[in-house]
């Protein structure tokens, strides 16, 4: 079974987590603020549930680098922000394309599983906190279409690898160390919405 903590490691749990310094955070917030530049013209529902992600996100990323953990209520919330504006939106008629948001909660329960079956294998040392954030980022990114669905776990774990690779290159860790991986979701997200959004491209 997939265990609540940790929430991320590079290895085997047989180290003290190591914490994250604000350098990491301060990506995650500026990453963000990237991300909600993205969203400028976009359906006031959408900025809605953006704006919302990005705060909860952040504050996610700060409690999952330093204990390692990330709270269910905190994780219920990102769904709360994404879902509720999104399925608001498209009951009410405040969204151009209706059909979108409901694509979007399907690509997030196709997310949820993803990280799912990843973490039933204990690919990447995934917890089942990482697990259950992923169903709120990728209904997020499912209002984007699946391309951006798949491009969130491949930017997140490329920048995960680099920082635990940076991080063994200066020896501030070994491979027993353990390295939240809830900022990179984080972070991850937000490139790939500015990506997809048209910031980056």
């Amino acid at each position: 079974m997939i265990r609540d903590r940790p929430t991320s490691r590079l290895e085997q749990p047989t180290r003290a987590p190591l914490r994250v310094g604000a350098g990491v955070l301060g990506v995650a917030g500026a990453a963000a603020v990237v991300g909600l530049v993205a969203l400028a013209g976009r359906p006031w529902p959408v900025v809605v549930a953006g704006t919302g992600l990005a705060g909860v996100g952040v504050l996610l990323a700060v409690v999952d680098a330093r204990h390692h953990r990330l709270p269910d209520r905190l994780v219920a919330l990102a769904y709360a922000v994404v879902v509720v504006p999104l399925a608001l939106g498209a009951l009410a008629g405040w969204l151009p394309e209706p059909s979108r948001a409901w694509w979007a909660l399907g690509l997030g329960a196709c997310s949820l599983l993803g990280y799912l079956l990843l973490g039933l294998i204990k690919m990447g040392g995934l917890g089942l906190g990482d697990v259950k954030l992923s169903g709120a980022l990728g209904t997020w990114l499912g209002w984007f279409g699946w391309p951006a669905v798949l491009a969130g776990p491949v930017v997140t774990f490329v920048l995960a690898g680099v920082f635990a690779l940076v991080l063994l290159a200066t020896r501030r860790a070994d491979l027993r160390s353990h390295v939240a991986l809830g900022p990179w979701m984080v972070v991850g997200t937000a490139v790939v919405t500015a990506a997809t959004g048209g910031v980056l491209g």
